[in-house]
């Protein structure tokens, strides 16, 4: 029923709309109630998958002989192994007190790497990616490529991934810091940066694509990646010397 409000203005009371809502027999009820719960268990389900293990998985990538298999070996199995060139993605469950993360060994052969990659990049939650911090020097072309390559993946751009570029063998004389190949990495991928976006424009005619990094009209800078946090620490996976820097790293990301 309708009464006077405000001003002249008629209020519908509640009770009123809900005398008006046509009648549900039992049968039409019931129906209505297993839609009702079908849709809940629907969007619970979507919610426990999105925050789940979609995102818990984290790669191991770099070029080979970088420590990938070594670091792998020491955190999950705590041991390490004779290393050899892996053909295909090796996993194992890294327990973070009550939670627990799946690490990916991808192998770093330039054949295999990207089809590896593909299969497992939908679980990505962080990436470690591994350099020989001795042999940087040479290699800086290869990893810088390979690096880049991954973060102008759509599946990786819209996931937001954690990376952490690992500058292994710090033991060894020609290491260089952290600090230093981070500068020869970003000097590398600027460059990278201006061939592929060239090699576009002369194809399409536009720029506008994942192939793009940073920001336009500056230097490329790892800080310039929008909502992927890249970060360079100095590690010596050999016989776990030096891989506290990975496991805190780690123990934040799950």
């Amino acid at each position: 029923m309708a009464t006077e409000g405000v001003k002249g203005k008629k209020v519908i009371k509640l009770g009123d709309m809900m005398a008006n809502l046509p009648k549900l027999d039992e049968f039409q009820m019931k129906i209505l109630v297993a839609v009702l719960v079908g849709l809940l268990t629907l969007y619970i389900l979507f919610r426990l998958f999105r925050s789940g293990s979609k995102r818990r998985g984290v790669l191991l990538m770099g070029l080979c002989e970088s420590g990938k298999t070594q670091l792998f070996s020491r955190i999950c199995h705590g041991a390490d192994v004779t290393t050899v060139t892996s053909m295909k993605p090796s996993n194992a469950e890294y327990k973070v007190g009550k939670k627990s993360l799946t690490i990916y060994d991808v192998p770093g052969h330039e054949r295999i790497r990207y089809a590896a990659f593909e299969k497992i990049k939908n679980v990505t939650g962080g990436i470690v990616f591994l350099v020989d911090s001795a042999t940087i020097q040479k290699d800086v072309r290869d990893a810088a490529e390979f690096l880049y390559s991954v973060l102008c993946d759509e599946t990786i751009q819209n996931g937001h991934p954690r990376i952490l570029v690992v500058c292994n063998k710090q033991d060894l004389p020609l290491a260089r810091s952290a600090q230093l190949i981070c500068k020869m990495m970003e000097k590398e991928m600027n460059l990278l940066r201006e061939t592929r976006s060239s090699q576009l424009q002369s194809t399409s005619g536009t720029g506008n694509n994942n192939s793009f990094l940073g920001h336009p009209g500056q230097d490329f800078e790892f800080g310039h990646l929008g909502g992927i946090k890249v970060d360079f620490v100095e590690a010596v996976t050999k016989e776990g010397e030096k891989i506290d820097p990975v496991t805190s790293w780690l123990e934040r990301l799950a």
